[in-house]
């Protein structure tokens, strides 16, 4: 049942089909999540007063912004007061059923989708891609991505002419599942004590096949990561490895190039932004701003406002300037919920970790990982990073696990 629960979990997370995209059956599964938890027993004391604390302060909070600071319609306050009750729920309520399994779970599933979209993937790559999208399509189930091309089939997304090369598996696209997969790698090398086993070697081998800029660098992290925690001391192979991952993203082109691609790129756009925008507004489309592109835009829209956010469905006011598509995670949080929320969330996510890495260097690490991934695509907000809010105060670790794990041999 857990393993169930998990999968449903994660595909509601993934923001791609109609677990996600269906108001009814994201209602119907927390409704039966719910139920569970009640029949099982699974509920205590404790975690209602985590979950009232946390909502009693939220709803407080978006409401004092609405009256004193955005004065927005009432619409904006309503959907913010959906909000918790839809994504934080969701995650509470995992949380209470899996525990200290939960990142269990979440690994074996996450592995076990990877597993399958390699074999989607290759069929994909040696020319069965249109039979793919005809299938998907053909099934005719409902997403709200307008993107042309965009088909999924609840384990698998492919978009037709646009990642024909790149594996999306069950997440809206590519960038995105390859952040899953850096989760669920961290996730995994925190329960085996940081070994490098056939799991994380499926995980990274998924990593590589999204082929994202801002994976493969929170992938250089988190193997950094690895190192350190398995060689402690400072030798000569560090010395080495931290020049080396220097040279390696100035000279490898799908790195240090390609993000100053994407960077000017982005500069350029925003400068002929009104020309875009009456092009796409003539065809229907919107205007897709990419990671740079998106923060420089709301900082400009959006202003002092970031401190505090504006609303959850933020996009509704930032539209009427320029119909635009945000990808970029820690700013689209930013214009959500503030610098101030995003704060206490990154709070949380450190408590986590903590639990498994005691060391300041290595915590660091943790946080530059999720740093990454999050600056390259709209996260922050799904179920599965909201986890964070929870797993440290209903989900820790029996045993908490010490730093024993070091390799004494240097170089």
């Amino acid at each position: 049942m857990n393993y169930v629960i998990t999968l449903l979990f994660l595909l509601t997370s993934s923001s791609a089909n109609l677990f996600s995209n269906t108001d009814l059956v994201w209602a119907a599964l927390l409704v039966l999540m719910f139920i569970y938890v009640l029949v099982r027993r699974l509920l205590v004391a404790r975690d209602l007063k985590i979950l009232g604390i946390f909502l009693l302060v939220y709803l407080v909070f978006v409401t004092l912004r609405n009256i004193w600071v955005t004065n927005l319609p009432m619409d904006y306050l309503i959907s913010d007061f959906i909000f918790p009750f839809k994504y934080v729920l969701l995650s509470f309520t995992y949380c209470v059923i899996l525990r200290e399994k939960a990142l269990d779970y979440i690994v074996k599933v996450i592995t076990h989708l990877t597993i399958i979209s390699f074999v989607l993937y290759a069929l994909q790559l040696i020319g069965f891609a249109d039979q793919i999208y005809n299938f998907s399509t053909s099934l005719a189930l409902p997403n709200q991505n307008k993107i042309p091309g965009y088909t999924n089939f609840i384990i698998f997304t492919f978009t037709k002419g646009i990642h024909d090369y790149r594996n999306s598996g069950f997440v809206w696209e590519p960038g995105a599942f390859g952040c899953f997969l850096i989760l669920a790698s961290l996730f995994n090398f925190f329960k085996n004590k940081f070994t490098l086993d056939r799991t994380s070697i499926i995980l990274i081998i998924g990593i590589i096949t999204t082929f994202s800029t801002t994976n493969y660098l929170a992938l250089i992290i988190l193997l950094f990561l690895f190192y350190r925690v398995r060689v402690p001391k400072l030798n000569l192979a560090v010395i080495i490895l931290i020049p080396a991952f220097v040279i390696l993203f100035i000279t490898v082109p799908f790195l240090g190039d390609k993000i100053m691609a994407i960077y000017l790129d982005d500069m350029a756009g925003l400068k002929h932004i009104k020309n875009i925008s009456n092009y796409n507004h003539k065809n229907g489309d919107q205007i897709p701003l990419n990671r740079f592109a998106s923060m420089v835009f709301l900082y400009d829209n959006v202003g002092d406002n970031l401190y505090l956010g504006l609303s959850n469905k933020y996009d509704g006011i930032i539209n009427q300037i320029y119909n635009v598509n945000i990808s970029n995670g820690i700013f689209d949080f930013f214009a959500k919920f503030g610098m101030f929320s995003f704060v206490y969330l990154m709070y949380t996510y450190v408590k986590f970790c903590r639990d498994y890495v005691k060391k300041f260097e290595y915590l660091i690490y943790c946080v530059l990982i999720l740093l990454i991934i999050s600056f390259g695509e709209p996260i922050l907000f799904l179920p599965i990073v909201l986890l964070f809010l929870f797993l440290p105060f209903i989900a820790r670790p029996k045993i908490e696990i010490a730093n024993t794990y070091q390799v004494t041999t240097t170089v």
